[in-house]
């Protein structure tokens, strides 16, 4: 199936597609990355944002973007067996997006470390 870009959804890649540029949630051509790249961590909007700013309902100024390695990481609980659990599974579903190819090793290494508390 072909990759499409979760801004406009042109077909990225193959012999007719464009070229694309990976996101941490997808995918964007390069006419929608130019859109988006003037705004600070743009990699992680998510594609609900993307959508908002291409289609333009959304000024690129009203964007808050969260960056999936640098919050805060509290999850509210002082239990600290539920903050392991949770971070094993949050270790798991990054090392699946790491071997989908959707997040590089640094990113997974970065997010690892700082569930980890390292």
């Amino acid at each position: 199936m072909a990759r499409k870009c979760i801004g406009c959804g042109k077909p990225i890649g193959g012999v007719l597609g464009a070229i694309g540029t990976k996101l941490f949630y997808g995918e964007v051509c390069l006419s929608c990355n130019k859109k988006l790249k003037d705004i600070m961590g743009y990699q992680y909007l998510t594609p609900t944002q993307v959508n908002d700013i291409i289609s333009n309902r959304v000024q690129k100024q009203d964007v808050k973007v969260e960056s999936p390695f640098f919050n805060s990481g509290s999850s509210g609980t002082n239990d600290p067996g539920a903050n392991k659990a949770s971070s094993a599974d949050e270790i798991r579903k990054y090392k699946e997006l790491l071997d989908e190819g959707i997040i590089t090793q640094e990113e997974f290494d970065i997010a690892k470390k700082r569930l980890l508390g390292l």
